[in-house]
């Protein structure tokens, strides 16, 4: 009953808060009523206090959620650098600072979503190993035209199959292209359905989990960690992004709770918008990856080095995402 009250009380000033931020973000600031920037202020103050009662009252993600993308909102007009910025600078805030904290507020739904597409990997690497002749439905054609010790051993043997930066290029946009399909359609159906999203992280880490586990049967998983790793680092984690951030826009819309739907997705929309604007940015350094150092075989560059590299990809990511920045990121939330 507490949290029913509190709710009934204090939605009018998030409402009316929000509002402020709508009208402040379409003009500029100095032609913004100073009245209204007074009220909008006090009410930011306000909504900090509320979101720091709400964490004691209740642990409901969404309710949360909102007023921290609110508060966010706020913190970002409130002490935002009235000075007019140069292209440069607004970019450098942009990667440095608003797309890293994006993810730190998001780390809920993109964790829910690494974990759809892991327990797909699992599902995937336990069904072939309990059953080899499963890999025959699980397992796309393209991959089974030769065991994977034959694939590894034709590889190690033959020419590099890059052996041009025009052959390099050409690939990668190839591969460009595919990812960013599996991508847009991760973000479709978790932006349309909500469920539909989770199912095609799942499915696509099926996928994944089949093709390592005939690697592994077939002794090649070096081979396997090598080959995948350097772009997967990147590429996977992309398409996990994709849709979680979808997920976060189906659950704007699909499930608004006490706010209009109008009002939800105005409040998800920039977290949702740096999200795919790093994904589409990941998705071109990995599609580069996997084009061109990814399919140097051992005699060009060995198995450790290219799983270090690997390693140091992802690391790299996600020291970016979601620990750089993450002091502004508290002060915006203590605001």
């Amino acid at each position: 009953m507490e949290l029913d009250v509190f709710i009934k009380e204090r939605r009018p000033r998030w409402e009316r808060l929000g509002q402020l931020l709508d009208q402040a973000e379409r003009v500029a600031g100095e032609s913004f009523p100073p009245r209204e920037i007074q009220e909008l202020v006090q009410l930011y103050r306000t909504a900090c206090s509320d979101l720091n009662h709400a964490r004691a009252l209740t642990a409901d993600p969404m309710l949360l959620g909102r007023l921290d993308q609110l508060t966010g909102r706020g913190y970002r007009y409130v002490y935002r650098d009235t000075r007019r910025l140069t292209l440069r600078e607004q970019l450098v805030r942009l990667f440095l600072e608003e797309v890293p904290a994006a993810f730190q507020r998001q780390a809920g739904s993109v964790a829910r979503a690494a974990a759809a597409m892991l327990l797909g990997a699992v599902f995937g690497a336990g069904a072939v190993l309990s059953n080899p002749h499963l890999a025959r439905d699980l397992v796309p054609g393209m991959f089974r035209t030769d065991s994977p010790k034959e694939r590894v051993l034709k590889i190690e043997k033959g020419k590099e199959r890059i052996d041009s930066a025009a052959a390099a290029s050409q690939f990668s946009a190839q591969l460009f292209t595919h990812n960013i399909q599996v991508s847009f359609l991760a973000f479709s159906l978790g932006a349309l359905t909500i469920i539909g999203g989770y199912w095609l992280l799942f499915y696509n880490g099926i996928i994944l989990g089949a093709i390592a586990a005939e690697y592994w049967k077939d002794g090649v998983t070096t081979f396997f960690i090598a080959w995948v790793g350097p772009h997967g680092a990147l590429e996977l984690p992309s398409i996990v992004f994709a849709g979680a951030a979808g997920v976060c826009m189906g659950r704007a819309i699909l499930l608004p709770g006490n706010l209009s739907r109008a009002s939800s997705l105005r409040a998800a929309m920039p977290d949702i918008r740096r999200m795919m604007l790093a994904t589409a940015a990941l998705l071109v350094v990995a599609g580069l990856v996997e084009g061109s150092f990814s399919q140097f075989s051992s005699k060009t560059f060995s198995y450790p080095f290219k799983i270090s590299v690997a390693a140091a990809l992802f690391l790299l990511m996600v020291c970016y995402l979601f620990l750089f920045g993450g002091r502004r990121r508290a002060r915006g939330a203590a605001g």
